[in-house]
């Protein structure tokens, strides 16, 4: 069902009046699925944000995450939250690809980032990526690509426990949930070591995911591992 649908909604937003899926209103001819006037209404993360900043703490006070960079907060409700869900959940990956776009600026900004060996999208368990047809930390990963130069590497991580939605669980519930469900590929080990990556995903919520997925990693032998995502949670 999910699969059909990510099929026939962009079929029927290219058949049909093109409308903002944030506000509904009309796009222009240079607007894509969402208008511009949107985008922009969005409040951005900067670094000097209190809330950035805790967010920072908690993901690298354990020494497995070396650097966090992201564009957005998420609100609940809010206009991201429409962008968000229409590109995990109604097939419109070109947003993904857009706000890869502008992570890529941030990395090619960023001498220590720039580096990066390979970026690696959160893996979805495959029945997780079956139902919903795509992972759409790939496609952000594809646009990070075109702007940076640095590769997308899909064969490093693996989901191996089909976790459920973390949406309604606490901190702790969360940290348990993803404490076991990632894996390396083995195959892939020699790849990983002494390299640094950027592990790139949609939202960051509390950051247990990121930090099972960075940890993987590390204790394969990985020399340095970010975090980037379109979003932070308030």
């Amino acid at each position: 069902m999910n699969i059909a649908k990510s099929i026939l909604e962009p079929i029927l937003q290219f058949v049909y009046p093109h409308l903002c899926l944030a506000c509904g209103g009309d796009l222009q001819d240079n607007d894509r699925l969402v208008c511009e006037t949107c985008w922009l209404s969005i409040e951005t993360v900067h670094s000097e944000d209190d809330l950035y900043q805790q967010f920072a703490a908690k993901l690298t006070s354990d020494g497995v995450v070396s650097r966090l960079i992201s564009l957005f907060y998420f609100e609940k409700d809010g206009k991201l939250q429409a962008i968000i869900h229409g590109l995990k959940y109604q097939g419109y990956t070109s947003l993904g690809v857009k706000a890869g776009r502008k992570i890529g600026e941030l990395i090619r900004a960023n001498n220590d980032l720039s580096k990066a060996d390979a970026l690696v999208p959160v893996p979805l368990h495959p029945q997780k990526k079956r139902e919903r047809g795509y992972n759409q930390s790939e496609f952000i990963c594809r646009g990070i690509e075109e702007v940076s130069g640095i590769s997308v590497r899909t064969d490093l991580l693996r989901r191996r426990k089909y976790t459920v939605s973390q949406t309604q669980l606490s901190f702790e519930e969360r940290k348990e949930n993803v404490g076991d469900a990632f894996e390396i590929n083995e195959k892939r080990r020699d790849d990983i070591s002494g390299k640094s990556f950027i592990l790139v995903d949609d939202v960051i919520t509390t950051g247990s995911t990121i930090n099972a997925c960075a940890r993987e990693l590390r204790d394969a032998g990985a020399a340095g591992v970010h975090a980037a995502a379109v979003a932070l949670a308030k």
